[in-house]
C-alpha cells in the first residue's frame, strides 16, 4: 500500500513531567502491540490527555473506569485515524467528555480524559499501523517525550511496511519557531540537524530516532553537565538551542 502522512500532536499539551517506560521497556513485554509498544507518560492526576490525532473511536471500554490500582484501570480507549491505516491505544483514563463513545469522530487536540490519580500517574498509550491487515506496532517514543509541553504539530510518515516512521515538523508550529532552520527542536528531524550542526554525529538525518541518535544526544548531554539520559526535554532542548546560539548558528 502506498505511504501516508499524518497530522500528530502531543497528548500533553502541558503536564507533562517525566516518563516511566517505553515500548518494550519494564511490563511492556507482551505478543499484543497495544502493551508492547506502550508508552507511558507520567503527569499529575487530573492533567487533560488529548487525541494525537483525528480520527474515530473503534472501542471504548468504561468497565474499570472508577479502579486506580492494578495493572488494570482506568477507561481504555482505541482509535483509528479517518483512513483506518493506522490507530492507538490509550488508558489509564476517567473524566470522559460527555458523549464521547464507539463511533464518535475525534479531531486532533480534543480531550479525550483525564489522568488517573496514583503513585505513578500516567497515561498509557500504544501506536500501530496497519498494513495489509496486519497490526505493527510503532516505536515514537522518543518523539512524544520530545513534543511533550507543546502544542506543536508534526507530521508522520508511515510508510506501509512496518518501517519506523519518520517524522518531521509541520503544521501549526513544527519546522518553524524559536530555533531558527532548527524549528522549535520538537521533533527527530530537528533534533538531529541542530546536533549535526554543533558536531555531534547522530547518523543520518532522517528522523527517525535510533541508537546513534540516542548515543549523539548523550554526548551532548554530557559535554554540557547535564543527566545523559539521551532524552530530549526542556532542558536539553533549551541547551541545545544556548549551544546554537553561541556558536552562531542562530540569532541570539
Amino acid at each position: 500500500m502506498n505511504a501516508f502522512d499524518l497530522e500528530v500532536s502531543n497528548p500533553f499539551p502541558a503536564g507533562y513531567d517525566r516518563s516511566y517506560g517505553g515500548p518494550g521497556q519494564g511490563g511492556h513485554v507482551s505478543e499484543h502491540w497495544y502493551i508492547q509498544y506502550g508508552m507511558d507518560l507520567g503527569a499529575p492526576g487530573g492533567t487533560g490527555v488529548h487525541a494525537a490525532f483525528g480520527g474515530h473511536i473503534t472501542r471504548l471500554n468504561t468497565q474499570n473506569i472508577n479502579l486506580s490500582a492494578g495493572k488494570v484501570y482506568g477507561a481504555e480507549i482505541f482509535m483509528r485515524s479517518h483512513n483506518d491505516r493506522m490507530g492507538a491505544f490509550f488508558t489509564h483514563l476517567n473524566s470522559l467528555p460527555t458523549g464521547l463513545s464507539q463511533g464518535s469522530q475525534v479531531t486532533r487536540g480534543q480531550p479525550l480524559g483525564q489522568v488517573i490519580a496514583t503513585s505513578t500517574p500516567h497515561v498509557h498509550m500504544a501506536l500501530v499501523e496497519i498494513v495489509n491487515g496486519q497490526y505493527v506496532g510503532v516505536d515514537l517514543y522518543q518523539l512524544f517525550q520530545s513534543t511533550a509541553n507543546t502544542t506543536d504539530t508534526f507530521t508522520v510518515t508511515f510508510h506501509q511496511d512496518g518501517t519506523t516512521p519518520p517524522s518531521y515538523g509541520g503544521g501549526t508550529n513544527g519546522g518553524t519557531g524559536g530555533f531558527g532552520e532548527f524549528g522549535t527542536l520538537s521533533t527527530v528531524y530537528e533534533i538531529q540537524g541542530a546536533l549535526i550542526a554543533l558536531g555531534y554525529d547522530p547518523g543520518t538525518r532522517d528522523g527517525i530516532s535510533g541508537p546513534r541518535t540516542t548515543a549523539a544526544i548523550m554526548q551532548f548531554q554530557t559535554a554540557n553537565g547535564l543527566v545523559a539520559d539521551g532524552l530530549i526535554g526542556p532542558i536539553t532542548r533549551a541547551a541545545i538551542g544556548a549551544a546554537l546560539v553561541a556558536a552562531g548558528l542562530i540569532p541570539g
